[in-house]
């Protein structure tokens, strides 16, 4: 876990000495992938859609996640939830957001309640494309077992 974190960070490092201040972009779109070392296989997927509400760095979200459980048999934990993500800080032109949702939590044959919180960076890359490296703590009702998951994932998306 230790290297994740070191991973991450450098990526993040790197953004911010390769990235310009850009005006916030009223609606992303994005996907990705990210480790999620709680869940066999290890990989898991986002998708996003955020607006921006206001002046104040705040935006409204919907994001649906894919967090396998087993892969035999293939148990699939998928989460869709709402919520807010707010700017907290701007380093050298990378906004750091801190996104916090909740919604509901199915794996098939059960479904309950999720929630997650955590980091996000926003990095432009080129025009309207961003790099969105992040880090969230994931809990849900009906996680099998699961508990509390760190994941740490790179989102990349369009924003207009």
């Amino acid at each position: 876990m230790n290297n994740t974190i070191f991973f991450l960070a450098a990526v993040i490092s790197l953004a911010v000495c390769g990235s310009a201040q850009t005006a916030a972009p009223v609606n992303i779109y994005a996907a990705g992938v990210s480790y999620n070392p709680s869940a066999t296989p290890v990989v898991a997927g986002t998708g996003l859609y955020a607006r921006k509400v206001g002046d104040s760095g705040t935006y409204a979200f919907s994001a649906v996640d894919v967090l396998p459980t087993t892969v035999k048999p293939l148990v699939v934990t998928t989460q869709f939830s709402a919520g807010v993500a707010q700017r907290i800080l701007t380093i050298g032109g990378v906004a750091i957001y801190v996104p916090t949702s909740a919604g509901i939590s199915t794996n098939g044959t059960n479904t309950g309640w999720a929630w997650t919180a955590g980091a996000m960076g926003v990095v432009s890359v080129k025009d309207k494309w961003k790099i969105m490296p992040n880090v969230r703590v994931v809990k849900s009702s009906v996680s099998n077992g699961t508990g509390y998951q760190v994941i740490v994932g790179a989102l990349f998306g369009f924003a207009e």
